[in-house]
């Protein structure tokens, strides 16, 4: 066991509370610093089938990477959602804590892990957000076809299709990335002379800009390209409390199908 306040201390060696953008919600969002924590639930989101999830398992804990509660609270109705999930959680004593853009800008964090799932090399810094480098440049050991690159990502995030963008048959070489949502960030990417850039929530008019430039787009779905963090977070703590029992969720939160 460890307590909860432990358990976030180590969190914040990885990803300090500090680096989070001044409009984002990070940190304990429900729970007892002091409470004894036997065993941890990681997830992407808090979905009321996560808390459930945790409930089945025994979990004290659940960290996940977007925000429990994000905007304002100005009732606790229980016929809203949110309220369910806070009640739901209070009432079974599980501390909820959310690392969101601090973990996308740590080292060691979003981007970070999906640098190192497409095998990347020769890092460089991609773009600048309230003061804060975000996302990454990299690249291939080897130029390939964008098609080729296209099946590669599919692979290594395990997705059943990504939206693109491009000429199939370009030579891609120089990667940007940025995890989750980074459709802001397509002119970095053409100006720092990328052939991709792999994101995800791109929108019509930014696929078009990209197009123009000739920038190819992965659009890897914003919950592929940060769910693959989970895996790393859950083995970070379980080296650091090896009597804490660290599970992933098993829950789907990819609520966004093409039929």
């Amino acid at each position: 066991m460890a307590e909860c306040g432990k358990i976030i201390e180590k969190m914040n060696e990885l990803a300090p509370e500090s680096l989070a953008f001044g409009w984002d919600n990070v940190g304990l969002m429900v729970g007892d610093r002091k409470k004894e924590i036997k065993k941890i639930l990681f997830a992407l989101d808090c979905y009321e089938e996560v808390i459930d999830e945790a409930i089945q398992h025994n979990a004290d804990m659940i960290v996940t990477h977007h925000p429990f509660i994000f905007g304002k609270i100005k009732n606790l109705d229980y016929d809203l959602p949110l309220t369910k999930k806070i009640v739901k959680a209070i009432k079974n004593d599980i501390a909820v804590y959310s690392a969101h853009t601090n973990l996308d800008i740590a080292k060691g964090g979003t981007n970070s892990v999906l640098f190192e799932r497409l095998s990347l090399q020769r890092e460089e810094p991609f773009a600048i957000s309230e003061g804060s480098e975000i996302g990454k440049v990299g690249f291939l050991k080897e130029e390939v076809t964008f098609k080729d690159f296209i099946d590669f990502v599919k692979k290594e995030l395990k997705a059943e299709y990504v939206t693109v963008n491009g000429e199939m048959n370009k030579k891609i070489h120089k990667i940007a990335l940025c995890t989750g949502s980074g459709g802001e960030f397509i002119s970095e990417a053409i100006n720092k002379g990328c052939d991709c850039y792999i994101t995800g929530d791109i929108k019509y008019h930014d696929a078009q800009k990209a197009f123009e430039n000739g920038l190819c787009l992965i659009d890897a779905t914003h919950y592929l390209t940060e769910v693959i963090v989970l895996d790393c977070l859950c083995e970070y703590i379980r080296k650091s409390f090896s009597d804490v029992e660290c599970v992933i969720s098993r829950f789907n939160g990819q609520t966004l199908h093409i039929m």
